[in-house]
């Protein structure tokens, strides 16, 4: 299974969506914001992230930074954005079945 990343400000969602990738066998790092995140890219195949942590604009920077070394699947509370450069955009509320399934297309 892979090692995701899974970056959320709402430390609720952060552990719910950690709890639900574990439990389908990924490896999962954990952040509350983009710099914490850009700490721990390491080794991660897949970042699953929120546009907004806390700003787009920070988001945006995590976007940038993991361009070309993670899949990018952002979720977000927006209005599909297809300017941005990720791999899979998911609007909230998502089902965690459907996560599973965006997550499935990079590990397969």
């Amino acid at each position: 299974m892979a090692r995701i990343l899974v970056v959320e400000d709402d430390t609720d969602q952060l552990g719910m969506r950690k709890q639900i990738l574990e439990h389908a066998g990924h490896e999962v790092v954990a952040a509350e914001t983009a710099a914490e995140a850009i700490q721990r890219l390491a080794g991660c195949q897949i970042i699953v992230m929120d546009l907004q942590i806390p700003t787009r604009e920070a988001g945006l920077g995590l976007i940038q930074a993991a361009s070309g070394s993670a899949r990018i699947i952002v979720l977000s509370g927006a209005a599909a954005d297809s300017e941005l450069p990720v791999d899979e955009f998911l609007t909230k509320p998502c089902s965690s079945k459907r996560l599973l399934e965006a997550i499935a297309k990079f590990t397969a």
